[in-house]
């Protein structure tokens, strides 16, 4: 599997711009798992040698400081300006996949040389929270075959990682550590969230604290303070996503113990997969 992404970045580099070099994926991966490893602290669940075990030849995107862990597995890492770090890139494995939401962000990777391999823009971007993909349930949008451009999710789960495991032919999608947030209310109806991640220690808007260390932020992003509507935006479009997906002949599952969703998409624990992998 990692001789296979290698190959394809490697021929990415012989164009210059995005949607060709998008192209160059289209089915490369047809009929495989793609796993989706996220940041959400169930993450931490999970004993992280055998995880990497099992992912070492599987199809593996991951989301921002996923990387850190699992660098040499990752096929795919997905990244926006919303807190965001550098990264030490170890392997030339790995095909880094940014989405941009504003006119600075593009002209700031290219002529800083941040790694991309490809970049897509947001579109919707404005306005009214219930513009978003989960909040008008319009899935048929989401795919690579209908625009290059991404329809605003909210968050890189519905605007890249799903619409790119299946431009690359993936059958079944699983989910690992996407916890989306849980919702909360105050006695006096104020609302709020418990939404972190699997390395969160505390940050401010300049750095974060990582596994103790600060690191420095890319200076176009954002603390990435989600918000209430975004968060209960998801876990209610999630729903929807999974009947698409279903519709298409795609089987998704979520491997997290607090993820909110709705209890009609399918969960399943990692020794699941191990034991059915080894069957």
């Amino acid at each position: 599997m990692k001789e296979i992404t290698k190959e394809l970045k490697q021929k990415m580099q012989n164009f210059d711009e995005s949607h060709q070099r998008l192209e160059i994926l289209k089915d490369k991966y047809e009929g495989e798992t793609a796993y989706i490893v996220t940041g959400g602290p169930s993450l931490n669940n999970h004993n992280v040698d055998e995880l990497k075990s099992f992912l070492s030849d599987k199809l593996v995107i991951g989301i921002k400081q996923t990387y850190d862990l699992f660098y040499e597995e990752m096929d795919y890492q997905l990244l926006n300006a919303v807190n965001i770090k550098t990264y030490d890139y170890k392997t030339d494995n790995t095909i880094v996949a940014w989405t941009v939401y504003q006119q600075d962000q593009p002209y700031y990777i290219i002529n800083n040389d941040v790694p991309c391999d490809f970049m897509t823009p947001i579109y919707r971007n404005h306005g009214s929270i219930h513009n978003t993909i989960a909040a008008t349930g319009d899935w048929s949008e989401i795919g690579f075959d209908v625009s290059f451009e991404r329809p605003w999710g909210p968050g890189l789960m519905y605007e890249l990682a799903i619409p790119l495991s299946m431009y690359l032919g993936c059958k079944k999608i699983v989910t690992i550590g996407w916890d989306i947030g849980i919702l909360r209310e105050h006695e006096k109806g104020q609302q709020y969230i418990n939404y972190d991640h699997f390395y969160q220690k505390g940050r401010d808007k300049h750095k974060v604290e990582y596994d103790g260390v600060n690191v420095e932020r890319l200076p176009i992003g954002g603390s990435g303070g989600i918000t209430y509507d975004e968060v209960k935006m998801n876990i209610e479009g999630a729903l929807g996503l999974y009947e698409y997906l279903k519709g298409r002949g795609i089987d998704f599952s979520i491997v997290s113990d607090r993820n909110p969703a709705s209890e009609l998409i399918p969960r399943k624990t990692m020794k699941e997969i191990y034991d059915a992998d080894t069957k």
